[in-house]
């Protein structure tokens, strides 16, 4: 197995919370930012688990070169577009 961390994004932070400590314990995944469209709520969740980077636009964190994946957590009908 690889030494080698990728840069995690998690999208949609209801549900999608419940992720964030998996991927945090991961020896190779690196949780570098969240997004929600809701501020405050997106907020709540980053500060909880010590996130740094905070979206409430999807297309800005596409941009983000250091991230190399998204776990996309948002509602289904979401998911294809996205």
């Amino acid at each position: 197995m690889s030494d080698k961390q990728f840069n995690i994004a998690i999208v949609g932070l209801g549900f999608g919370a419940e992720f964030i400590p998996i991927h945090q314990a991961h020896p190779n995944a690196n949780l570098v930012a969240v997004c929600r469209r809701d501020k405050e709520e997106m907020n709540k969740v980053a500060d909880e688990f010590d996130i740094e980077k905070r979206y409430t636009d999807y297309d800005e964190l596409l941009k983000d070169s250091e991230i190399d994946a998204v776990h996309i957590n948002s509602p289904i009908s979401d998911h294809a577009p996205q």
